[in-house]
């Protein structure tokens, strides 16, 4: 089984929104934009000023993946000081923590018109919890390939497999992938990046190796 979409996460300032469009309208892709109080902006991964602003208006499927000390505020049920964004233009967000609550993921989500939220696990097994969508991840965006993946937990649920992913394992991880019996998509950072800036034909690539060439 393929994955119903990938999510390429870490979109930046130089990321052609016109090339991601078209990306968008062959293959089911979501796009993940970054987001930290510490790196908006200066960091190549995290977008801000009017590279963040293109991508927010592109009217493409978009998720959040929040960072840093926001994401300690959600976890800790504070607010965001300061959002950078209205993060309603977001169909889905990630929050980035080592631990996790999905109750605390929810009510953020919720409160901004999110559909659904993701928290990461690294774990053997996907949690037991539905309310949020998980995203097995032990690289935490540094492009460290799992030793193994953890079977899919059955059913209707949709859940993420992330890690090391790239252009050159691609086939390799979809060996195994491709064994689950259920819903899933995969996530992918660090491999679609060169130079530490967004690649869009690494993205190609991926699509291509996954879904065939489009016509």
């Amino acid at each position: 089984m393929t994955p119903e979409f990938i999510t390429f996460a870490g979109v930046d300032n130089w990321t052609c929104v016109r090339a991601m469009a078209h990306l968008s309208s062959l293959y089911p892709i979501e796009w993940g934009v970054l987001f930290s109080p510490k790196r908006q902006g200066v960091d190549p991964r995290y977008p801000g000023g009017d590279g963040l602003s293109r991508i927010m208006w592109s009217n493409l499927r978009l998720s959040a993946h929040i960072c840093g000390d926001y994401s300690d505020a959600i976890m800790e049920g504070r607010d965001i000081e300061r959002p950078p964004v209205d993060f309603w233009y977001f169909k889905r967000c990630q929050i980035n923590h080592a631990a996790p609550v999905p109750a605390r993921i929810n009510y953020f989500r919720s409160g901004w018109g999110i559909k659904r939220g993701i928290a990461q696990c690294r774990g053997d097994e996907f949690p037991s919890d539905t309310s949020v969508d998980w995203l097995f991840d032990r690289s935490g965006g540094t492009g460290e390939t799992p030793t193994a993946w953890p079977m899919h937990p059955g059913g209707n649920r949709l859940v993420g497999y992330a890690g090391g992913i790239s252009p050159e394992n691609i086939r390799g991880v979809m060996s195994v992938l491709e064994q689950m019996p259920g819903r899933y998509w995969i996530d992918m950072e660090s491999g679609v990046r060169t130079d530490d800036r967004f690649d869009i034909e690494k993205c190609r690539a991926v699509r291509e190796a996954i879904y065939g060439a489009a016509r």
